[in-house]
Parts: C-alpha cells; structure tokens; sequence
C-alpha cells in the first residue's frame, strides 16, 4: 500500500490541478465547444476528457502499479476494485460547465480499503485547491467552532446541490419544519458542496439523489482531514469506496463537525423510518 511521504503525494496531485486550469478553462471559455452525452444521458465535453487524459498520463507514469478508475473510462460490467486505486472525475459537475456558473471541480483521490486516504478538489473558474490526508485527520484537523451544540437558536446550515434537487430533498426540509428545526439553505455544484462543510461554510449536505464513487472521493477525504464525515442514510455507517457491485453511492449525509454527529444521525434516524 502507497503510505509514505503523504504530503509530498499531495503536493504533486496539488500541482497537477493547478497545472489543468489554464487548459480547462480555455475550453470553458470557449462559446462554441460542444457537448456530447453518454448513454445515461449526462453530457460530456471535451474538457472531460482532456482532464482524464493528462491525469490518467501523470497517475500511470509515476505510479504504474496503482489502477485508475476515472468517470471518462470506466465499465461496470467486469469492475473488479482493487484493494488500493485512484478514482478521478475530471469534470465534476458538467451540467455547470456547460451552463458556465463556474461551479465545477476535477477530483482526484486514493482510495485504500473501501475509504478515501487523501484527496485533492480544484476548481478552475474559482482558481481554488482544497486538498487533504484523511488519515491524518486526528492530528492535523483543527477543533472546529460548534455552530449547533449548545445553541438552540443556532440554524441549521444546509448545502444542497444546484441541478439535481430531488422530492425527498423537499421532504427531508418539511421534516425538519415540522420538528422545529431552524435552517439556513445554500446551493452549490459539483463537489464544492462537500468543500463547503471542509470550510466550515456549511453543517450538512444531505444527498438522496444518485452519485458516483468519483463525484465524492477526493473531497471526502478533504472533509474528514478537516473533522468532518459522510455516512450512509441506511446504515449509518462511514461511506465506503470499491464497491464490486455498482459504482453509485447510496444515500447519504455529510457532516461539518463530527462533535455534531450524533445529533445530526438522530435526525436522519427520524426522518429515514419513513423512507427505507
């Protein structure tokens, strides 16, 4: 297993997004690229695959024994995870791109054993980095200030996403109303609404629409360097990577603060009775 010089790993992954910026961008600045869509119907542009090529061509050249699953090459039909590989999405959050809010991400994260071991997020049009070593969590994680312990009158925090709000998401704020939980609500793309709770901006992100393993990697390993977690809804179990059977999250919650995790899971407790 890939474990020594963490920090050094990093700080390539760091240099590389950096170095995809100026090259995405002038796509993305481009008013006439086009956009194709896949057989799931979600668009593709030639940013996608640009970004999949020079990472996959950085990943395999200096680490050639660690498999890559990115979004732009994968196949379900005959995945067989390993216990270690990195997962990239080029262009996370698409739909932004192609409708330029500048709300995109390239992602790119470790997975070792079914969880993330650090991650980088960068997000070109926002010229921002957020990276993080998920193992060091403990040591290096900052305490964080408690925006809801203690403080009945504190809001709710809620980010959620930008162009997949689904009818549970509604649901899910009307259980809340109706059991006096006060809230504020921000819409973010891509996985800038992970970096969101990373950056303390925001308490929760409750997902129950789809995702993929790739969409969230990277910046759950951000989250959890920084005191943070996701969990899945059924479960409540930390979320897990290298799933043989279906590349697609189940629902989840991520949270800001884990010093606010057993309130939080109380919550989705209550309101997952009559989901499942």
């Amino acid at each position: 297993m890939l474990s020594e010089n963490l920090e050094s790993i990093i700080s390539q992954l760091e240099e590389l997004t950096v170095s995809l910026f100026p090259e995405i961008l002038n796509i993305y600045e481009d008013k006439d690229f086009k956009t194709t869509h896949k057989k799931d119907g979600s668009p593709v542009t030639k940013a996608d695959m640009l970004g999949h090529k020079l990472i996959l061509k950085f990943l395999t050249k200096h680490y050639p024994n660690i498999p890559v699953v990115s979004e732009e090459s994968f196949e379900q039909k005959g995945y067989k995870p390993a216990k270690q590989f990195w997962i990239v999405d080029p262009i996370d959050g698409t739909k932004e791109f192609v409708n330029r809010s500048g709300e995109f991400t390239t992602n790119i994260a470790l997975i070792q054993n079914g969880s993330p071991v650090l991650g980088v997020v960068g997000a070109p049009a926002l010229n921002k980095v957020w990276s993080g070593i998920a193992t060091k969590q403990q040591s290096l994680a900052l305490p964080k200030k408690a925006t809801l312990a203690g403080n009945d009158n504190a809001k709710l925090k809620i980010v959620m996403s930008k162009s997949h709000r689904t009818v549970v998401d509604t649901a899910f704020l009307s259980y809340l109303d109706k059991n006096n939980v006060k809230i504020s609500i921000m819409s973010k793309g891509s996985s800038l609404k992970i970096c969101a709770l990373a950056d303390n901006k925001a308490d929760i992100y409750p997902r129950f629409g789809p995702t993929s393993e790739w969409d969230i990697a990277a910046a759950d390993a951000v989250l959890r360097s920084n005191g943070g977690g996701i969990f899945q809804i059924e479960t409540l179990e930390p979320l897990e990577y290298g799933k043989k059977d279906s590349i697609l999250n189940p629902m989840f919650i991520a949270i800001s603060n884990l010093n606010q995790k057993q309130r939080i899971l109380s919550l989705i407790r209550g309101f997952s009775k009559n989901l499942l």
